[in-house]
């Protein structure tokens, strides 16, 4: 009997500021996750990224949608600047860091606060 071959996905991933080829083409079976490609990805690019795709940042569970029998998917990864925290105050008033200093160089995305703390939000 004959088997019919399995779809694979051709995807490129495109530096979303210059457009030039960053990474791929890598075969996928389908569904292709975003995890998937990010995985493929982070095995040779060591800096900080998303993947978006048809304008939309493509999440770890996230599929990547192809019209049709597309075989070739285009990604742009868009690469993020790692940025510390640093850190001041009152030692009383929780101004010491020592101990979650490490967690603090770098994935940080943002910072909130009130008028007695602040909170580092990172990347998962």
């Amino acid at each position: 009997t004959l088997r019919a071959a399995a779809m694979v996905l051709h995807v490129h991933v495109l530096s979303a500021f210059t457009g030039q080829l960053v990474f791929g083409p890598a075969d996928f079976e389908p569904p292709v996750r975003g995890s998937h490609i990010r995985a493929r990805v982070q095995a040779n690019i060591s800096k900080a990224f998303k993947l978006v795709h048809n304008s939309s940042v493509l999440g770890s569970q996230d599929v990547l949608q192809v019209d049709g029998q597309d075989e070739e998917a285009f990604v742009n990864i868009v690469f993020l600047p790692s940025f510390g925290v640093v850190t001041w105050g009152a030692v009383e008033c929780g101004g010491d860091s020592s101990e979650v200093a490490e967690s603090l160089v770098g994935g940080v995305s943002s910072i909130v606060g009130n008028g007695r703390a602040f909170a580092a939000l990172k990347e998962a």
